[in-house]
């Protein structure tokens, strides 16, 4: 019982980690949210003049959304918004 318990819980646990990321993780696909970021973070490029490597970003649609040293940028081709550094 105890190892089948065990083996659940890490299952669990492999399936948490390997199913998003959180503020600044790494993505692979611009834009995309299910799969790539978790909940209320999208993917996109960290830099304001779309360059740099692809990271979760913390969605916005207002300037007030993000932290005081982030402004709120669209991310290429979709109509959501990111917070990125100034």
């Amino acid at each position: 019982m105890r190892k089948v318990l065990v083996t659940l819980l890490v299952g669990c646990f492999v399936g948490l980690v390997a199913c998003g990321g959180g503020k600044g993780d790494s993505c692979d696909e611009e834009g995309k949210v299910i799969g790539e970021c978790d909940e209320g973070f999208v993917c996109g490029r960290e830099n304001n003049d779309q360059t740099g490597k692809l990271v979760c970003l913390t969605q916005c649609q207002t300037q007030l959304q993000c932290e005081v040293d982030e402004d709120c940028y669209p991310v290429a081709n979709t109509n959501l918004r990111g917070c990125r550094k100034k």
